[in-house]
């Protein structure tokens, strides 16, 4: 059976999220944002990366919607964005067992 234009769209979106986290730095910056929502300089301070860096993977977890900046005064806090996960988790789903 020939998959449907929509089927590539979603499998191409999870090869996406696993590109993203195939990053150990961007995994540990997911995890502790799923913890608590930090700034980028909290995060760097607990990271062997800079601040800079630590931007740079912030700006590719938030274009794939897997992470969202919220302003606080002139703070950038940064929290999980679960629509992100949404593609991963619908393509997990055919592989549970019941």
């Amino acid at each position: 059976m020939a998959k449907s234009h929509a089927d590539g769209k979603s499998f191409r979106a999870v090869l996406r999220v696993f590109a993203l986290f195939g990053h150990p730095i961007r995994v540990v910056i997911f995890q502790r944002l799923a913890r608590t929502p930090m700034t980028a300089g909290d995060l760097a301070h607990s990271l062997p990366v800079s601040r800079t860096a630590v931007v740079q993977h912030l700006k590719l977890l938030q274009a794939a919607q897997l992470v969202t900046p919220r302003s606080e005064g002139r703070a950038r806090i940064y929290q999980v964005d679960p629509r992100g996960l949404a593609p991963l988790a619908q393509w997990l789903r055919q592989y549970r067992r019941e």
